[in-house]
């Protein structure tokens, strides 16, 4: 037996065509925690709601593990959050998320994400963010996504994530 028989969410992955979304392992979960303790963004800003830049470098990777750890403890059904590492070049770079509360019923996501400072400016947040919507819309029946965005993350509203449709393969046994 091996782990996603016993979770199936580790058997799901996202391939795009330079990415690779999947739940790490937990060799690639301590590489995550190490590149956001290195940064995801520039000192004196704060484009997200996650102050990364307030604490030390250890306190920005264990929040990384607890977080990963909590979302795959509380999964359910109907209120759950998938958190998927992104691979380029097969090394992890960042992070991702669907999550949904009261899915069945409501049939909206939301996303999250974030990538090591050396990954920024490349377009593989957005090639991930569609990723993660082209999975809610085609495969698990969503009708509304809100991603929530600060008015001075720039490169995050730039963004047309509705727009453009990511070819994405879904390898799963779920």
């Amino acid at each position: 037996m091996t782990l996603h028989d016993h979770w199936p969410l580790y058997g799901l992955t996202l391939t795009t065509p330079r990415l690779h979304l999947r739940i790490p392992r937990e060799d690639e979960l301590a590489t995550l925690a190490a590149i956001a303790a290195a940064g995801v963004h520039r000192l004196g800003e704060r484009p997200f709601l996650t102050p990364w830049t307030e604490g030390s470098p250890a306190d920005r990777a264990r929040s990384v593990l607890r977080g990963h750890w909590h979302r795959l403890a509380t999964w359910d059904p109907r209120s759950w959050e998938l958190g998927l590492a992104v691979f380029a070049d097969g090394a992890p770079i960042g992070m991702v998320a669907l999550r949904a509360r009261d899915f069945p019923v409501v049939r909206q996501v939301g996303t999250w994400s974030w990538l090591g400072l050396p990954y920024h400016g490349r377009g593989y947040g957005t090639e991930a963010r569609t990723a993660l919507l082209t999975l809610a819309f085609d495969h698990l029946g969503a009708t509304a996504a809100l991603t929530e965005v600060f008015p001075d993350n720039h490169a995050s509203q730039g963004k047309q994530l509705l727009a453009s449709r990511s070819s994405l393969v879904l390898n799963s046994r779920l």
